[in-house]
């Protein structure tokens, strides 16, 4: 009797096992592996079925007749749909923010989640993306990190960090308020103030140029209508260049002012005249230029008077590179 007990439950546990990991149940098949009739395997999975009910899992066992098999099918709206899974690892790919065994782990484990028979159809569809995905050049891990400045943040704790600039040799200690850490164009970044500074301006910090961190006892605070708010951060600055705040005119004369709205949440249209924009935007710092000069005779800056002359010389800069000897 011990022996049958001991048996039986071998046989729920693998059985469920596998369902769990998304493979199917062949009901002959395994009466045959465990050398039991059909009818006990069809209670096995009876019992199964009211486990999951009894739990309340986000999900069902179901009969799939095109396979002849029994499958675990989600149906929690908590769970991410193929189409949600597929979308959200092309944009993670695209991103090209982590490592690639890290890339690859996570792809792996959120394609786990939908059906069986769709995971084979995504691993497909991005089979050429992944093998061809290629690291950023610092070829760092960040995820830890990413997870103690998170923590600093949320704790308001004062960071220490030895900070290394690009060209330079020796890291500068830096000794900072933590804000925010935000991914935008390729890499990861700290938002933070200067604890040694008065006027707290937000300066960027890429994190995988903290050769060092630690999280200092000290806390800081700051008020609640002054905190820093990443989302409206976010639509003032452009390719993470800090800086004053910007309040600027231009003209758009290219054939999408869509794209410019995207671009520029903050913007929006004053004016139009035979095919031109009259834009305001609010921006922190001077990356917008970055973004102006990408459009070409598209974009003339009206305001502030400093940047339409900031942008003027850098064309004749650019004009000396092409001109003829």
């Amino acid at each position: 009797m011990v022996d049958s007990q001991q048996n039986k439950g071998y046989r729920v546990i693998s059985m469920f096992d596998r369902l769990i990991d998304g493979q199917g149940i062949n009901k002959k098949q395994e009466a045959f592996t465990h050398s039991v009739g059909e009818k006990t395997v069809q209670r096995d999975l009876n019992e199964i079925r009211a486990y999951l009910e009894k739990a309340k899992l986000d999900c069902h066992l179901e009969y799939v007749r095109t396979e002849n098999v029994y499958r675990l099918t989600k149906t929690g709206e908590s769970i991410l749909s193929k189409e949600q899974v597929l979308a959200i690892v092309k944009i993670l790919i695209e991103s090209r923010a982590l490592l690639k065994s890290e890339m690859s782990d996570i792809i792996d484990k959120l394609i786990s989640i939908v059906a069986a028979d769709k995971q084979e159809f995504i691993r497909n569809i991005i089979l050429n993306e992944k093998h061809l995905y290629v690291d950023l050049h610092h070829k760092k891990s960040l995820l830890r990190l990413i997870w103690a400045l998170s923590e600093a943040i949320q704790k308001k704790k004062i960071i220490k960090i030895d900070y290394l600039r690009e060209g330079e040799a020796i890291p500068t200690e830096k000794i900072l308020k933590p804000l925010a850490v935000i991914f935008s164009e390729y890499y990861f970044y700290l938002i933070a103030y200067d604890n040694k500074v008065e006027k707290d301006l937000p300066i960027v910090y890429r994190v995988d140029r903290i050769q060092h961190f630690q999280e200092l006892e000290q806390k800081f605070q700051i008020p609640y209508n002054e905190r820093f708010q990443e989302g409206e951060f976010r639509k003032r600055i452009q390719f993470m260049h800090a800086g004053e705040l910007l309040r600027m005119k231009f003209i758009f004369k290219g054939t999408s002012p869509q794209a410019v709205l995207d671009r520029l949440p903050t913007a929006n249209i004053v004016s139009k005249n035979d095919e031109q924009y009259l834009f305001e935007a609010e921006v922190f710092g001077h990356g917008i230029k970055m973004w102006l000069l990408s459009q070409g005779a598209n974009i003339e800056v009206l305001e502030p008077i400093e940047l339409r002359e900031e942008i003027i010389e850098t064309i004749q800069l650019m004009q000396q590179n092409y001109s003829y000897i």
